[in-house]
């Protein structure tokens, strides 16, 4: 499933089995991949894949935490298919598909998008519990896969004393961007978070990559509680990369002007989620998928993250490594430095793969009984 993914830069099974080239007939390899997608994904395959994306990942990693959707507007036989919002659309209005929470590591190098958790879920689903409980199901996932301290970058829809609370309890640091509603402990009273940031304009003067341009900023940060988990935490207030000023929760320590810069650095990384659940999207064409069981799309989504994590460690070896550089070489970009591989290192490797003519036999040996596995009628007269 994985050569045929990356070779086809496709979800779609006919397009696969295409890629597979197999000695059979087509809607038989068909049959196969879709009855197999219905079964349990074998633990060992995960626990091997968190073991190479942990060498990648440095001592304290960085988890990016984010929710995308699946639009299928015109899906009338997929299981438990249900209403969401179209991030993609201008009005923002609500299709039939599935919301997806994904969790993404970048990498100590070059800062590539290294997914460690990826769930497809609906609220029509009769075991559906709610988006928080499948949130805090990846977190439990990517804390225990890291087995160290790491860093969760939240967006303002994490904005929840339970999160606060959970983080705190898992002993993980956090950088949570506040919502405007959101009340602070401040020197013994309790203050409107837009008040705080109003009453200051910012005394740290720095230069950040922001939208994929260099933007000065000014910082300030505070001392502050909230309701939630009534421990000290940083208030980081940053003016300059917008309409409004941006407020930044954090568990993480600020003793000078670097500390403050790291944790507003940690929170701008969030683009690579964006840009990771962009390449996902139109480099594989995901939202096409046509598989209908909830549990197939979810081992397909599953098979698809592992292929998208490798190409994410070769993209961190780019520049460094014969592998990666001859996958960039192959794939003919026009442009030779980029901030994000991912593309160049997935077009070189689709190129690459489709060179042979007998399909994966060309890398992989392939186990074959002495007898045909097809079903086989013979007529006795």
């Amino acid at each position: 499933m994985v050569y045929g993914l990356v070779k086809s830069k496709s979800v779609l099974l006919s397009n696969i089995s295409d890629a597979l080239i197999e000695p059979i007939k087509k809607i038989n390899t068909i049959e196969r991949l879709s009855n197999n997608l219905m079964n349990d994904l074998s633990p060992t395959i995960k626990a091997n894949y968190n073991n190479q994306a942990n060498k990648a990942l440095g001592e304290s990693p960085v988890v990016l935490v984010d929710d995308s959707d699946v639009i299928k507007p015109h899906g009338l036989h997929f299981e438990s298919l249900g209403m969401v919002r179209d991030g993609s659309s201008v009005k923002k209005d609500y299709e039939k598909g599935y919301m997806v929470t994904e969790m993404v590591a970048v990498t100590q190098d070059k800062k590539q998008p290294v997914s460690l958790f990826s769930h497809i879920h609906s609220s029509t689903d009769m075991q559906y519990r709610s988006t928080n409980t499948v949130t805090y199901q990846g977190l439990d996932e990517v804390i225990a896969a890291l087995g160290r301290k790491a860093t969760f970058v939240f967006d303002r829809g994490y904005d929840m004393n339970e999160l606060f609370k959970y983080m705190y309890m898992k002993d993980q640091d956090f950088v949570i961007r506040l919502t405007e509603r959101r009340k602070l402990f401040y020197k013994g009273r309790w203050h409107k978070s837009t008040t705080l940031r109003d009453s200051r304009k910012g005394k740290i003067k720095t230069a950040v990559l922001f939208q994929v341009q260099e933007k000065e900023c000014c910082i300030s940060h505070l001392n502050v509680q909230i309701t939630a988990a009534k421990k000290n935490m940083r208030l980081l207030l940053v003016y300059g990369l917008g309409s409004q000023p941006m407020m930044l929760a954090a568990n993480k320590r600020i003793l000078s002007k670097a500390d403050a810069e790291d944790i507003l650095r940690f929170y701008l990384s969030r683009w690579r989620i964006e840009e990771y659940f962009r390449f996902k999207k139109q480099e594989y064409d995901f939202e096409n998928f046509r598989v209908r069981d909830l549990k197939a799309i979810n081992n397909l989504n599953q098979l698809l993250t592992y292929a998208l994590g490798f190409i994410g460690l070769l993209a961190d070896k780019a520049n460094g490594s014969r592998l990666s550089n001859k996958m960039i070489r192959n794939s003919n970009s026009i442009r030779s430095k980029v901030l994000f591989y991912c593309y160049q290192i997935a077009k070189g490797i689709s190129m690459t793969l489709a060179c042979p003519k007998t399909g994966i036999e060309e890398w992989k040996n392939i186990r074959r009984t002495e007898r045909n596995r097809q079903l086989e009628f013979k007529f006795i007269c």
